[in-house]
């Protein structure tokens, strides 16, 4: 275990905080490169009326979204609930913001190596501590995955302490040991929330 908790504190601790940097000057950097967004080929159904693959340039990779675009996925774009502010103009410069900015900030991190990883794709994945922490699923997990030389390691711990909150600590990337062999891209977060709100209710 000291490996590692090595990996979690000052490997991918770090970085998850720089996931947290990226994101926070999202809505900034997004503002400025929106109107270079281009169309791109998209083989999928429309997500709603209006929506084309839209993508940011390349540099502007890590505030991208590589699986909707700049329009945002059929849920978002005219809904109210997902988009409560610009759900009239899904097609709209500022709804296209909202989504890449506040919605799903630094979404185009989830596709680069440093800050993703397929766990299916792992030699394998272990866990010290609980199975399953989420809502309502309380205790905490220490879980790792191991690709060849790179380790990808999380925490995860979920405790009620009043009836109206929980606290919720995750740090690192947020693998499922109880879904090994899942395919889909695993991306990092850094989220301390004395004031989840809890499930028990």
């Amino acid at each position: 275990m000291f490996y590692v908790w090595f990996w979690l504190l000052l490997i991918d601790l770090p970085l998850a905080i720089l996931r947290v940097l990226v994101a926070i000057v999202g809505p900034a950097v997004v503002l400025v490169a929106l109107p270079f967004a281009r169309p791109k080929g998209h083989h999928g159904n429309p997500e709603f009326p209006g929506w084309e693959m839209m993508r940011l340039p390349r540099l502007f990779a890590p505030w991208d979204n590589p699986d909707y675009g700049t329009l945002g996925n059929r849920a978002y774009g005219t809904s109210k609930a997902y988009n409560p502010f610009f759900y009239k103009n899904p097609t709209g410069f500022w709804s296209q913001w909202y989504w890449l900015a506040i919605r799903n900030p630094a979404n185009g991190l989830s596709r680069m190596a440093l800050f993703s990883c397929v766990q299916g794709a792992c030699d394998y994945v272990r866990h010290e501590g609980r199975l399953v922490v989420d809502n309502g699923k309380y205790g905490r997990q220490v879980v790792w995955a191991k690709d060849g030389w790179r380790l990808f390691t999380g925490f995860y711990a979920m405790m009620p302490y009043c009836p109206w909150f929980d606290f919720e600590c995750r740090i690192g990337f947020k693998l499922l040991p109880d879904d090994p062999e899942r395919e889909r891209p695993v991306g990092m977060t850094f989220i301390i929330n004395p004031f989840k709100r809890a499930a028990r209710r």
